[in-house]
């Protein structure tokens, strides 16, 4: 049932006092906010969140699994279109860059769909805050925001599969999660790996100096904690503003 039709039956049943004392047993001045959550509660989301493909797991008999973090549902929020979900449960599978939405419906059974990527803003997840990012050197993605500012830094998070040729028992094998690291300048993406390939993304006059802080605050810049990443691209951007 399209969210037209859901809600054209709403305004039916808001009209009809009568039927709507038959359908929910309730008072006929019942407000239609209160209306509208029952309604809900008995058809389902919005539909606009739940707007995806039921979802299949396409490698059941698999080493591993292609999701960020643990293999389970994560309690997170979503952004689609102008909407803030809150409180909903999904997973995000890194392999294929898809969210899968869990959902309850009015009978209390779990459904999963695959969500659109096209409507899908932003979404929050294990305390990650990913966001849709479209660059040329990229193409559009979602990345994991580490920090903000004029200068900042996103990470990419990705799973390779390939054939489990070593085991009788698995026929694929999911990789373990790999981190892309960005820093954006001027609306363009810049990959870095380690302390060289960050510090030739600067002009020569601040790299002595960002040298110096990495030194001096013992940060990792290829597998440094997302704190003292950005302790790093905080003082980058002051180099940048105080110049």
């Amino acid at each position: 049932m399209n969210g037209f039709i859901r809600y054209f039956l709403l305004l039916v049943l808001c009209s009809c006092p009568h039927l709507i004392n038959a359908q929910a047993g309730t008072t006929a001045d019942s407000s239609l906010s209160e209306w509208k959550e029952y309604f809900d509660l008995s058809y389902g989301y919005d539909p606009n969140l739940v707007n995806g493909i039921r979802y299949l797991n396409l490698y059941p008999n698999s080493d591993g699994h292609p999701f960020l973090a643990e293999d389970h549902f994560y309690n997170g929020s979503l952004v689609i279109g102008n909407t803030e979900y809150e409180d909903v449960d999904f997973k995000y599978d890194i392999c294929n860059q898809k969210i899968i939405l869990q959902y309850s419906s009015f009978t209390g059974g779990k459904y999963q769909i695959v969500l659109n990527n096209e409507f899908v803003n932003e979404f929050k997840i294990d305390n990650k805050l990913f966001r849709k990012y479209s660059f040329s050197e990229t193409g559009t993605r979602f990345f994991q925001i580490v920090t903000s500012g004029n200068i900042y830094c996103l990470y990419y998070w990705e799973k390779d599969l390939t054939d489990a040729n070593y085991s009788l028992e698995y026929s694929y094998k999911f990789s373990s999660m790999k981190k892309k690291a960005y820093i954006i300048m001027n609306d363009q993406a810049y990959f870095f790996r380690n302390k060289r390939s960050f510090l030739r993304l600067f002009p020569e006059i601040y790299q002595k100096e960002i040298k110096q802080f990495i030194r001096a605050n013992r940060i990792m810049v290829s597998n440094g904690s997302e704190k003292s990443i950005g302790q790093l691209v905080e003082y980058c951007n002051q180099l940048a503003d105080n110049k």
